[in-house]
Formats: C-alpha cells, structure tokens, sequence
C-alpha cells in the first residue's frame, strides 16, 4: 500500500510540474513574436536588485541505497526443490517529503557581480515492516540480512526504519553575463556546508514458542558535518516578456570527519513481560570522507514588477540532488570474530529529486 502511495506522489508532482511548464511555455510563446520585445522588468546594463530574497517549497522524494534488511522466500532449501513463489527483498520505501529552502543575493556594485547565500531543510522519516504469523517460522521464509548476534536464520517479522535530517548552507560569489536581450548566463563559485545525522533502525522479531519473543534492535548512526567547493552555473531563456525557462547545475565537492555508530540490543518477552535489554554490540569508526554532491534544476519562472519599484518572481520546477556514497554504516555479515566481517565502507547514495516553488523579490 506504502508502495502505491509513494508511486501516485511521485506522479502527481512530476505530472503536476510537467504540465503546468507545458502549458505556460505553449501560452507564452505564442503570444510573443519578437524575441527582443521589452520585458515585462526592463533591466539594463550592470543593473540588477541591491538585494534579492526568496524562499522555497520543497517536495522531494527521498530515496537512500543499500538499506537493504530482510529477505522472503526466493531461495529453495534443496537442490531439488523449485522456488515458488518468487522470493523478495525488503528496504524502506522511498517516500516524498516536504521541506524548505531560504536564501538572498546581494548586488556586489560591479557589473552584474553578486553574492549569494541559501539554506536548506528537509526531514525525512520513514519505513518498512515485513512479518509472517508463523510460530519458529520455517527455512526461507523472513531472513535477516544485517548481522544479529542472536544468529537468527529466520525470523517473523522485520523491520527498517530510516531518519535524516538534511542541513545545508550554500554561498558564494556569482556573476551574470547578459548573452543577448533573450538569454542570461551565471556561472558560480562558492562553499557548501553541511551537518547531517543519518540512522537506520533494524528490529528483528522472532517468536519461538506461542509464548516467547526474541527481540534484536541494530542501531546505525553516521554523523557528518562537512564543507566544501561548490560551483556551477545557472541560465534563463527569456521566452516571453513575463516568462522564461530556467535551468542550473551545481556539483561540490564535501569534506569532513565522518563517525559512524553500531550499537546492538537484545531482548526476550516471556508471556507479555519484557525481560532485560542487553547491549550486545557498541562499535564506532571515524574516518575522512569526500562526499561528491551533484545538483539539477529545471522549470519555469515568471518575472513581473510592483509599484516600478520592485522585482517579484515565481519559479516552478523540478529538482534532482545526489550526495554519493553517503550511506556508510557499519555492517557485519557473518557474525564472526575475524575483523573481515565488519564492512564500514561506502554502501550507496542518497538521492533527493521532487518539485521545487520558489517565490521572490528583488528591490
């Protein structure tokens, strides 16, 4: 069902932005003949806004890889015995959240040269459970796939839950080459800062008679607080006198300490009571990392004037965010005392995409 949801999401906020810069480009461009007709805030050489402020509405879809924690059927238990059904694997569903983002620019006095400064928030929460009523399930019915010391082959239930809350500061120095009376160009140059607290629950629930519960709770933590170049460029393609089509791309490059946590928990339930919680697992890794960020933009903004003294805009559009090998967990596969059974290396990416409102001023 959690599927279904997130998949109707993501289609109504991608239709949703399609649409709407479908038709204003249609409507806009049609009612517009001359490419160097006077725009709707005429704006001449070397000038632009003392200050300008906007904020943003974000949707993004949130969607961190190799979070991968139980495993259903798919494998036979004999060479000759078919698999039947088709087996799968279980991580958190990827899930649209919303968040914001605030920021200024500030004209610098010297032709078109700006500084500029945005914030950005987004918390994302979310997970999956996978059980089965069976009492000492069978071989091959819900396996664990991140190590519990327990050494639970099979379990009936499992659950991973994830938690990110997503803090970055961008700024920097800009400048905006006017091409002709139809395109500007703005490549820049500047630092991206972040601090991020990533975890990942794991519980696994094994019911060994109608009256005993055994519990094991993995909890992953990764803490990074980094900063880093960051530069790229951003266009606009003047279509009409009001409208323009707006793209960027921006890619950073985020270096800091990285600490990562495992800490594993156990717990037996006996007719209801729950017994004493015994921590089982207690390992941290600090380690250097370069994190390479890649950022996309694309929609379509609306430029009018107020009073002929300030600049308003409205931008729609879609966004996509990649922060590479950002998921390194500490992961330990077999169980036994050789150090090879720990993993603490990259296991994936983390990915934002959704729709992006930015409303604006200049003056």
């Amino acid at each position: 069902m959690s599927r279904l949801k997130n998949g109707v999401n993501k289609a109504v906020a991608f239709s949703t932005t399609l649409l709407m810069m479908t038709g204003i480009v249609g409507t806009a461009s049609a009612g517009w003949d001359a490419c160097c007709e006077q725009p709707c805030c005429p704006v001449d050489c070397c000038e632009m806004p003392d200050y300008t402020i906007y904020a943003d509405f974000l949707y993004w879809q949130v969607h961190p890889e190799g979070l991968e924690f139980a495993r259903e059927g798919g494998i036979s238990s004999s060479a000759s015995t078919a698999v039947d059904p088709r087996g799968c694997i279980y991580s958190p569903d990827c899930e649209f959240e919303p968040g914001f983002r605030i920021g200024a620019i500030i004209d610098l006095g010297c032709c078109n040269w700006d500084f500029y400064a945005q914030y950005t928030w987004l918390g994302a929460k979310f997970d999956k459970t996978v059980s089965t009523d069976q009492v000492s399930p069978p071989s091959n019915t819900i396996s664990p796939l991140v190590f519990n010391l327990d050494g639970l082959a099979d379990v009936n239930s499992a659950t991973g839950a994830w938690d990110n809350t997503l803090n970055v500061l961008d700024f920097g120095l800009g400048r905006t080459f006017e091409v002709n009376c139809c395109f500007d160009f703005r490549p820049h140059l500047g630092f991206k800062a972040t601090w991020q607290e990533l975890k990942y629950d794991v519980t696994y629930v094994r019911q060994n008679t109608t009256a005993v519960l055994t519990t094991t709770h993995n909890k992953y933590k990764t803490d990074f607080d980094g900063i880093g170049l960051r530069g790229g460029f951003d266009a606009a393609w003047r279509f009409s006198p009001c409208f323009s089509v707006v793209g960027g791309f921006a890619a950073s490059a985020v270096y800091s300490d990285m600490t990562s946590y495992l800490e594993g928990t156990r717990y037996v339930t006996t007719d209801g009571v729950v017994g004493t919680e015994v921590k089982n697992i207690d390992l941290k890794n600090e380690h250097c990392a370069l994190i390479p960020v890649m950022e996309l933009l694309l929609g379509i903004r609306w430029d009018s004037r107020v009073c002929d003294c300030y600049d308003v805009f409205v931008f729609v559009g879609w966004e996509n965010q990649v922060w590479f090998d950002l998921n390194r967990n500490i992961y330990i596969q077999n169980g036994g005392d050789n150090v090879n059974d720990i993993q603490f290396g990259p296991h994936g990416n983390v990915t934002y995409q959704g729709l992006t409102v930015r409303a604006g001023m200049g003056f």
